[in-house]
């Protein structure tokens, strides 16, 4: 639970209790419809704080799905550099890269003749 978080479910606490108190105070003295009204009111901070339970839970479940999913891209992006560096290496020359394939520099050792014999 963040600092906010507990420290927003500190305060609806203290509502709670608040209204608790106040509910007591006033049960002979006032309607009875006014004292039910302030204890159904006394109710809602307590479902704050099972809101603030709850949205703590979905922050570490997101929290932990983040990792995970970075964890793969790492790893993805090691597979992908792995795999660049594999077709770099195989590659012949500039000249082959720049021309498409089409030609080669004249000190590569791929270098075949433009008739297709080697």
């Amino acid at each position: 639970m963040s600092r906010g978080s507990r420290t927003l479910s500190a305060l609806y606490v203290a509502v709670a209790l608040w209204l608790a108190y106040c509910t007591v105070r006033t049960w002979g003295t006032v309607p009875l419809w006014t004292s039910l009204a302030m204890a159904v009111a006394g109710l809602a901070p307590v479902l704050g704080v099972a809101r603030e339970g709850v949205i703590a839970e979905e922050r570490h479940a997101v929290a932990v799905l983040r990792e995970r999913e970075g964890r793969r891209g790492a790893w993805r992006d090691t597979a992908a550099a792995v795999l660049a560096r594999v077709e770099v290496d195989a590659a012949c020359c500039e000249r082959w890269w720049t021309s498409l394939a089409t030609d080669h520099d004249p000190g590569c050792a791929h270098r075949t003749s433009r008739d297709g014999t080697a």
